[in-house]
C-alpha cells in the first residue's frame, strides 16, 4: 500500500467523525464570528484580518456543510467568491470605490447568508431522522438569517442614507468596516427575536419594511423548525404496544 493510502486510510475515521458533527464546527465559528466582530478595531490591521479571515473560513465550511446539490453549490460558490474578494480587495484598493465595494460585498453576502438559510430549512423539512447535529444545523440557520437580515440593512442605509434612527453613543460606528456590520448585527439579531431595544430604529422604507419582516420570519423560523424536529422525533420514538407495562 502506498504512502498516500495509508495517509488517507488513517484519516477516513477521523474525516468521518467531523463530517457527522459538521455543524457543530460551523455553529462553533459563526459565534466566534459574531464576538470577534466588535472586537476588530478598524484601526488594528492585525484584529481586523484576524476577523475577516475567521468569516472566509466560515463562508468555505458553510459552502462545503449546508450546500448539497451541485446547483446549490454553484450558486453559493457565486455569492461566496464576491464576498471573499471584496472583503479582500479593499486591503489592497483602500481607494477603490469604497462605498461601491462595501455595497458589493454586503449584498453577496446577504444572498450567500440567505441562500443557505432556504438550503438547512430544506434539508430539515426533508429529514426523516434527527440527529443532535441536525438540531445545531437549525441553530446555525437562525444565526445565518440574522446576519442575512444585518448585510441588507447595510445596503439600505449605505444607498438610503438616514434609514435608521441610531443612539448618539453608537453613530460613530458607522463610519468604520467591521464596526458598521458589528452594530447591524446587533440590530438585526435583536429584531430576528423581537426583542428591539430601541437604541437602533428604522424610520425610512425599506428599512421599515424589512425589519418588520425579519420580525416574522424570526417567529416564523423557530415555529416550522421545532415543529419539524418535534414531529420526526416523535416518528423516531418506539411506539408501545398496549400490551407493554406501565
Amino acid at each position: 500500500m502506498s504512502p498516500t493510502a495509508q495517509i488517507r486510510g488513517r484519516l477516513a475515521p477521523v474525516l468521518a467523525r467531523a463530517k457527522e458533527w459538521k455543524h457543530i464546527v460551523l455553529l462553533a465559528i459563526i459565534i466566534l464570528a459574531f464576538i470577534a466582530q466588535p472586537l476588530a478595531s478598524d484601526q488594528s490591521l492585525i484584529a481586523s484580518t484576524l476577523h475577516d479571515a475567521l468569516l472566509t473560513i466560515a463562508l468555505l465550511l458553510a459552502l462545503e456543510v449546508v450546500f448539497e446539490s451541485r446547483f446549490d453549490r454553484i450558486i453559493a460558490f457565486a455569492t461566496g467568491a464576491v464576498t471573499i474578494a471584496s472583503k479582500w480587495l479593499r486591503y489592497f484598493l483602500p481607494d477603490y470605490g469604497g462605498a461601491a465595494l462595501a455595497v458589493a460585498h454586503d449584498g453577496a453576502l446577504a444572498l450567500f447568508f440567505g441562500f443557505a438559510v432556504i438550503a438547512i430549512l430544506r434539508n430539515i423539512i426533508r429529514r426523516r431522522t434527527i440527529r443532535a447535529d441536525d438540531v445545531v444545523g437549525s441553530a446555525c440557520g437562525y444565526l445565518l438569517a440574522g446576519g442575512a437580515w444585518a448585510a441588507l440593512y447595510s445596503v439600505v442605509d449605505r444607498l438610503v442614507p438616514g434609514s435608521f434612527s441610531i443612539s448618539s453613543s453608537l453613530t460613530m460606528q458607522l463610519d468604520g468596516w467591521n464596526s458598521r456590520h458589528a452594530l447591524f448585527d446587533y440590530f438585526s439579531l435583536v429584531t430576528l427575536t423581537t426583542i428591539g431595544y430601541g437604541d437602533v430604529s428604522p424610520i425610512r422604507a425599506p428599512a421599515v419594511s424589512l425589519a418588520w419582516m425579519e420580525a416574522v420570519f424570526g417567529q416564523f423560523y423557530i415555529a416550522v423548525v421545532v415543529a419539524q424536529l418535534v414531529a420526526v422525533r416523535l416518528m423516531q420514538t418506539p411506539r408501545r404496544s398496549d400490551s407493554d407495562p406501565h
